[in-house]
């Protein structure tokens, strides 16, 4: 784009036009426009080797004459007339000003330069960057007490209008109307999120799930933003997280980062666009195994990262897996103590995975990755594995003696250490305390407590609960069962005050445990609002499912006058389970001659048909209950031939196969017909295996 083609522009004002049109308007249909400026941003604008402050500047008193006071803008006002009386196809030709004002704005902290304030004097200096004291306060003095930057503040209106005239082809304007700051707030509102917060945002974004619960409010968005930063920065800039404290900026932020929720494509990415994925430590406790997985990202594509660890280069392959959470990877480093302690990082042309050391690691099982995986957060009432570095360890075993449940252990160090490198490992660790956990995290230096995250919610939401009509309704419960209220946490107590149809007021401490709202009851039936941390949540009672409705997937079975029956119609009848329910065990039905467990490895273990419940008499059962975690696949043998269920996703590993894994394979290969994609590359891994 040559924003300067059909107008006088000088040469150096010109170039530095259309950089700022290609970096800011190019391909950014439908996109927020946020025209930040900073020293960072314009040296990646600017000609290599010279200084970016002063090659703008330059280029912008070509067109502005200092000396002139009042009308020091004139020239740049005659080409902004000329564009206007033009096609108006192109930006106009004001942005290095504009730039320059945005420049001015992102210095707006308390410095040599003056009181925080104090705008003008910045911008003076941003114009002369080697102007003598007298001739800046000069400038200062025309823009502030003569009225020039009016001026400016009318070129911000002008490119505001023309982008809403372009209908998003340029992209949206983020620019305020009416800003409390008046003239100063149009240039503030684009220097308050740079690059880097922007990709920090994307994080945010993710962890709010918006893709499947929505935006929400400006406002709400903001507060629960604050409470994701708190203690700390997340990955934004210094900047970002103190203008979030400030009052007086909010205003401006608050709209900015909906519209850049509202446009978000469900992407993480870092600072320079590419896609942002973690590494994460995995373990084999029984094996005393220890390696590294990718957790992978909606719409990531393949990729090949280059990185280093313990002095020796590496590169992964990357590979999507439509069967697992989890990339496929090929070559991958081994889990040395440099990664441990220092981090580890690859890159490639599409993304960049990291991770990110820390002296407390937690982790919950993952049948995807095939062992515990560190994760986030801890989860009430979930089994964890703790990895710890040797200089905390007492004081975490002393946490775990306080808060955890009963059952816990700490792994031998021998074979601690000849996995992890002098880490040590405390396993089946629980907690089911909330008060007890508190206790704990405040026993622990500030440095480790502020990097355990007690649950993962970020938003207040609604959980557990009996739901109806999930097909129909999100936010429908049978009485008596109406939904919990999960909220944000902290690494500090916080304490949320909480308000029930408008007019039941209560203060809650935020904890990683949910407040149970059933035993608030009874509700009647109908509607209801909890409103907390500036978002309203909804949700109805019903004392039934409604009639002879019969939601589709309910069972046979139901309860009338306490007794389990077949009768459809009851006291209650079937359940809908919440979209997370049910995925640790597949049902498998009665009845099959044969039933073999088969394992990654392709070693098959028979399994005995557990016998019918007895609590039910003439009740059918003719299902039974498998965990996932019991094998790879489910082989059922029937008079017809064989059939197959998988249990887990997870690439073949085999090894030696005894007689009878022969015997179970060479019939079920010749007889399985499934869709299952994954199962053919079981299939090929047994005709390597039996040639062997």
């Amino acid at each position: 784009m040559s924003a300067g083609a059909d107008l006088a522009l000088p040469p150096e004002y010109a170039r530095w036009q259309e950089r700022l049109a290609h970096e800011f308007f190019d391909g950014r249909e439908g996109l927020p426009i946020v025209m930040f400026v900073d020293r960072d941003e314009l040296s990646l604008l600017s000609d290599p080797g010279t200084d970016p402050v002063r090659s703008l500047s330059s280029a912008v008193k070509q067109l502005v004459r200092v000396n002139q006071g009042p009308s020091m803008f004139s020239h740049v006002l005659r080409q902004e007339t000329a564009w206007l009386n033009g096609p108006q196809d192109k930006p106009p030709p004001t942005l290095p000003v504009l730039a320059l004002s945005v420049l001015a704005a992102s210095e707006m902290r308390s410095d040599a330069s003056g009181a925080s304030h104090n705008y003008y004097i910045r911008f003076s200096r941003a114009l002369l960057p080697d102007g003598p004291d007298d001739l800046l306060e000069s400038v200062r003095y025309a823009l502030r007490g003569r009225g020039s930057f009016a001026n400016v503040a009318g070129m911000w209106q002008r490119l505001d209008r023309w982008l809403g005239e372009q209908q998003g082809r340029f992209g949206n304007s983020t620019i305020p109307v009416n800003p409390p700051r008046s003239r100063i707030g149009f240039p503030l509102s684009q220097a308050l999120v740079r690059r880097s917060d922007r990709a920090a945002l994307t994080r945010f974004f993710d962890r709010l799930d918006m893709r499947g619960t929505g935006t929400p409010s400006p406002t709400a968005l903001l507060e629960l933003l604050k409470v994701w930063t708190h203690n700390r920065a997340r990955g934004f800039s210094d900047r970002f997280v103190e203008v979030l404290e400030d009052p007086g900026v909010q205003d401006y932020l608050r709209p900015l980062v909906h519209d850049l929720a509202t446009a978000w494509d469900g992407k993480v990415i870092t600072a320079d666009g590419l896609r942002r994925l973690e590494f994460r430590l995995a373990l084999d406790l029984d094996r005393g195994k220890a390696w590294w997985v990718i957790p992978t990202a909606p719409g990531a594509s393949s990729d090949l990262l280059e990185g280093s660890t313990d002095g020796v280069e590496f590169t992964v392959l990357v590979t999507p897996d439509p069967y697992s959470s989890m990339f496929e990877t090929e070559g991958m480093p081994p889990v040395g103590s440099e990664a441990l302690t220092r981090g580890l990082k690859a890159r490639g042309s599409l993304c960049m995975a990291e991770f990110q050391p820390r002296r407390l690691l937690v982790m919950t099982d993952n049948a995807d990755a095939g062992g515990w995986t560190s994760v986030d957060a801890i989860q009430a009432y979930e089994e964890h594995v703790f990895v710890v570095a040797p200089e905390v360890v007492s004081v975490v075993e002393g946490a775990l003696a306080v808060a955890a449940d009963p059952g816990w252990r700490r792994m031998d160090d021998g074979i601690a250490t000849e996995m992890l490198h002098n880490y040590a490992i405390y396993y089946g660790v629980t907690f089911s305390n909330a008060n007890s956990l508190e206790q704990a995290v405040q026993l622990l230096p500030e440095s480790l407590a502020a990097r355990i995250y007690l649950g993962t919610a970020v938003r207040p939401r609604l959980a557990s609960g009996l739901p109806l009509h999930r097909n129909l309704s999100r936010n429908t419960y049978l009485a008596g069962g109406e939904p919990d209220l999960e909220l944000p946490v902290g690494t500090e107590p916080r304490d949320v005050a909480v308000v029930l149809d408008g007019d039941k007021h209560q203060v809650f401490r935020a904890t990683m445990f949910p407040v149970p709202f059933s035993r608030f009851g009874p509700y009647h039936e109908g509607t209801h609002t909890i409103e907390a941390d500036g978002e309203t949540l909804v949700f109805s009672v019903l004392s039934g499912s409604g009639g002879e409705y019969e939601p589709p997937g309910t069972g046979g079975l139901s309860w009338r006058d306490g007794e389990l029956s077949s009768a459809k119609q009851g006291d209650v009848c079937g359940a809908l389970a919440g979209e997370d329910s049910g995925t640790d065990v597949i049902l498998a039905r009665r009845g099959a001659v044969e039933n073999w467990l088969v394992h990654r490895t392709g070693q098959a273990t028979q399994l005995e048909e557990p016998a019918p419940p007895s609590f039910a008499p003439g009740v059918p059962f003719m299902y039974f209950e498998i965990r996932r975690d019991r094998g790879a696949w489910l082989l059922q043998k029937w008079s017809k031939g064989w059939h197959v269920t998988r249990l887990e996703s997870g690439e073949p590993a085999f090894q030696t196969l005894g007689n009878h894994d022969r015997d179970v394979w060479r019939e079920a290969a010749a007889s399985v017909r499934t869709s299952d994609r994954l199962w053919p590359l079981y299939i090929s891994a047994w005709e390597r295996a039996r040639e062997r």
